[in-house]
């Protein structure tokens, strides 16, 4: 968990000799940064071999009609990727975790998350989303990379299913959709950037984040384990049902960005659509699926839910659309 700043009283508000209260809180924010600590990695020469995405998750980069396009283009495809992925992960922390944190700040009764570590997660995530927007800017100004911001598929599939309970149970919706989102999302961080091959700036971003997110998930992992017992009978049906909706529409790849994707570096429609059909392995797309759920899938299980099992069943049978 992110340590909390200590509040300013009306003394120090009077007495600034630092200057602190005129100056920008991006300049001073002692959300999680360490004194001294730079906030942002250097950005050293963007080399002709760096990707900006860990290649085993973007198998339609490796296909012999991408790689006949050169490694420059392959470099490319990873940076929309990686855009992307920002885009998902800003959204995320936006509409889905800080929106659950609005409602987790109502709840009861929950001993092991006082009130000021829901707090620090919601300035966490706003914290977040700005150092992406920074990191854009930068990966621009030093590589000539554009990392464009757009909708995110899989965060417009999560909220749609949240908006389909009932008016009553949306919060608890919206709480279900935060519990898979922030203990599953530390370990896509550390797969985005575990590569030799990327970027050395985009692996200290990733790796930032991921040890911010590991302290997020933990204090999921203790609310769930505190809340789900307290749920009615109805309620635990609601989540047993809307849970591995919430993990498929997450957690299922985006052939429909990948193909845009392959047709912004110049490919045909169609040699895009042969690129991920001969590219895309459903039992691998599985398998990752599966690997990504582990914390989400654990805590489910421990708590008596058959949610998890029918995730399970639902990620091995998947296949493309």
């Amino acid at each position: 968990m992110a340590e909390t700043p200590s509040p300013m009283n009306d003394s120090h508000q009077a007495h600034d000799p630092s200057g602190t209260a005129s100056r920008p809180w991006h300049e001073v924010a002692t959300v999680r940064r360490s004194p001294g600590e730079a906030p942002y990695p250097s950005f050293p020469p963007l080399q002709p071999d760096h990707l900006f995405f860990n290649v085993s998750l973007m198998p339609y980069a490796m296909h012999p009609c991408v790689c006949a396009l050169g490694q420059s283009v392959r470099q490319q495809l990873s940076a929309l990727r990686l855009a992307d992925y920002l885009n998902k992960t800003e959204r995320v922390e936006l509409h889905i975790v800080n929106r659950a944190v609005e409602f987790m700040l109502d709840v009861p009764g929950i001993a092991s998350l006082h009130r000021e570590d829901l707090l620090a997660i919601y300035t966490d995530e706003g914290f977040h989303t700005w150092m992406m927007a920074r990191f854009r800017r930068d990966v621009q100004g030093q590589s000539g990379h554009v990392l464009p911001q757009g909708p995110s598929l899989a965060v417009i599939r999560v909220l749609s299913l949240c908006e389909t309970v009932p008016q009553a149970y949306r919060g608890l919706a919206i709480i279900a959709a935060a519990s898979v989102t922030e203990t599953l999302i530390t370990g896509t961080l550390r797969r985005a950037g575990a590569s030799d091959d990327v970027y050395p700036p985009v692996c200290v971003l990733l790796a930032d984040h991921a040890s911010d997110e590991m302290r997020h998930q933990a204090a999921f992992v203790r609310f769930v384990s505190e809340w789900v017992p307290t749920l009615s009978s109805t309620e635990r049906e609601c989540l047993d049902t809307l849970i591995p909706e919430l993990m498929m529409a997450f957690l299922a790849p985006e052939l429909p960005t990948w193909r845009d994707h392959l047709c912004a570096v110049g490919l045909e429609e169609t040699v895009a659509d042969r690129v991920i059909h001969e590219s895309v392995d459903p039992l691998e797309i599985g398998v990752q699926m599966m690997e990504a759920a582990l914390v989400p899938r654990r805590l489910f299980e421990r708590l008596g839910m058959s949610c998890a099992e029918t995730f399970s069943r639902r990620a091995s049978r998947w296949r493309p659309p």
